[in-house]
C-alpha cells in the first residue's frame, strides 16, 4: 500500500486543510539528494502513516506550490499541523532523525511529570 500521495496544484488543498499532522516532502527527480532520501521518507511514511498523513510535491511539475512554500533548497520537508506549517527542513535526514522529530511534534507522545 502506498502511503505517500502526490500532490500538484490541483489537489494540495487536500493535504494543505487535512485536520492533523501532516508531512511533505518537495523533490526534484534530478536532484541526487532527494533520490537518496526518498527509501528514508518511505520508510518513515510506513512507519507513521496510520497518524500523520503523509505527501510529496515535484517541484518541476508544481511550480507554484514551490514558490508558495518558498522552497529553495532540497529536498525539503514542511510539517503541517490543522493547515498551519510547524517545522521546515531542508538536506538529508536519517529515519532516526525524522522518527525523533514527529515523536517530539505528536501530542499524544506528550510525557507528564508527575515523578
Amino acid at each position: 500500500m502506498n502511503t505517500i500521495t502526490e500532490y500538484n496544484q490541483d489537489n494540495f488543498h487536500e493535504f494543505e486543510y487535512y485536520a492533523g499532522l501532516a508531512i511533505i516532502r518537495f523533490y526534484a527527480d534530478w536532484c541526487a539528494p532527494c533520490v537518496q532520501s526518498k527509501p528514508v521518507f518511505q520508510h518513515l511514511a510506513a512507519q507513521h502513516s496510520k497518524q500523520i498523513k503523509f505527501g510529496q510535491v515535484n517541484i518541476d511539475q508544481s511550480p507554484i506550490l514551490t514558490l508558495r512554500y518558498q522552497v529553495f533548497g532540497l529536498p525539503s520537508i514542511l510539517i503541517f499541523d490543522h493547515g498551519k506549517i510547524i517545522k521546515r527542513m531542508t538536506g538529508l535526514l536519517s529515519l532516526k532523525q525524522y522518527s525523533t522529530l514527529i515523536d517530539e511534534l505528536q501530542p499524544t507522545n506528550v510525557e507528564s511529570d508527575s515523578d
